[in-house]
């Protein structure tokens, strides 16, 4: 294994953690003369959370966070810790969710609402008419098909009684006060988290069109359920994003004595198109006078036809495997920045040009583990996922090829 690839990947993440941003920004924050409530919603919400005690002075009247199974790190005085569903809504979710509309219910022109959102609340933060069941077929149904996340939060929104800006409007007369950790290619803010505190630029067309490409059968209700765009008790400040991720992996990968090349700081489109592209680099710029990397961040999607287990990340690593045979020197990682590839406990996967020999020594067949997209279980026998845990920022994906 290429040796700078832990290194690289642990100075990137630490560096778009939110804590450093969040602590800039609430010195400056502005709070009326009544209740404070601070709720902290997604997988980066333990850390969010914690530093909001650490800088704010005004007392916190209650606080609550949300966060993804085992994502929490222990006990923060005024608050409650609930873990939930990731990346499908579950029960947890749902009575979490209760709980903040409980405690947000009826506040006046005087409060304040600090809301700290990070990616991965659209599964944590849901309150919605439809049941349980319902909720996760739609959602996983969603997620396995070649939706991108656009599409899928406009859905999410119309299922929702606190997303599409529906949350802010509960909150309403406090002030919400956002800080928002993005991991969403173009930073919009109503498509991060599906929205909950935001003004919704979606309409009934695009759910229209949504629901006939997915073959979705959503019923008239959901279809025509609206979101708010009025908003006016609100104001959001954007603390991380995948472009902050692509810049800090620009400096460490210099810093290690790369040539480096952020070819797209926007990726938002099918695996195989960055396929292409990954695998047109590799060849074109093989023994370089110098060492390279060539970065791309964002979000590839996939659809799953297998029943295998596996994240978006390994299985487009573990997909080029037999392409690198020929190549010199060439390593290729890939990575969510939050630690977690779909329903793994990988972060994500790397692969070289020794992988395929490899693979060949074990009696591997990496296409029989592509077919059933079991990326994870093929990775793992070659002992080249990437395991980070939970690291406390979610500002999306990172594709990095490293060349000499």
């Amino acid at each position: 294994m290429n040796q700078d690839i832990y290194k690289i990947i642990d100075y990137s993440i630490n560096q778009s953690k939110p804590d450093i941003a969040l602590r800039k920004y609430l010195k400056y924050i502005s709070f009326n003369d009544g209740r404070l409530f601070v709720i902290a919603v997604g997988k980066a919400s333990w850390l969010m959370a914690k530093t909001v005690t650490e800088i704010v002075n005004k007392k916190i009247d209650k606080g609550i966070i949300i966060t993804k199974y085992n994502h929490s790190n222990g006990i923060i005085q005024d608050f409650e810790i609930y873990e939930a569903g990731h990346p499908i809504v579950d029960e947890n979710s749902l009575i979490a969710t209760k709980r903040v509309l409980e405690i947000t219910k009826n506040l006046n022109v005087n409060d304040d609402v600090l809301f700290l959102l990070s990616g991965g609340a659209s599964a944590l933060f849901e309150d919605a008419d439809v049941n349980l069941n319902y909720l996760q077929q739609i959602n996983k149904n969603l997620i396995n098909s070649n939706a991108d996340i656009q599409e899928i939060n406009t859905i999410r929104k119309r299922l929702s009684n606190v997303k599409g800006g529906k949350f802010a409007r509960h909150c309403y007369p406090a002030t919400v006060h956002n800080f928002i950790l993005s991991d969403v290619v173009s930073d919009q803010l109503d498509s991060i988290a599906s929205g909950p505190t935001v003004n919704d630029s979606t309409f009934k067309k695009q759910v229209i069109n949504i629901n006939k490409k997915y073959n979705l059968n959503l019923p008239e209700s959901i279809i025509n359920n609206d979101t708010i765009n009025n908003l006016d008790n609100v104001n959001t400040t954007l603390i991380g994003s995948v472009k902050m991720l692509a810049n800090n992996l620009k400096n460490i990968c210099i810093k290690k004595g790369y040539t480096t090349t952020i070819v797209e700081d926007d990726v938002n489109y099918s695996y195989k198109v960055l396929y292409d592209k990954l695998i047109d680099l590799a060849f074109n710029n093989q023994n370089p006078s110098n060492k390279l990397a060539f970065i791309f961040t964002g979000e590839i999607t996939i659809e799953v036809k297998g029943s295998g287990l596996g994240g978006r990340n390994q299985h487009l690593a573990l997909l080029c495997v037999e392409k690198f045979k020929d190549l010199n020197n060439t390593t290729l990682v890939c990575v969510g920045s939050d630690g977690s590839d779909g329903p793994t406990d990988a972060a994500g996967g790397y692969v070289d040009n020794y992988t395929y020999q490899k693979a060949l020594s074990l009696r591997i067949n990496i296409n029989e583990y592509l077919n059933n997209y079991d990326s994870y279980n093929c990775l793992k026998k070659l002992d080249q996922l990437i395991i980070t845990g939970p690291t406390n920022t979610n500002v999306n994906d990172f594709y990095l090829l490293l060349i000499g």
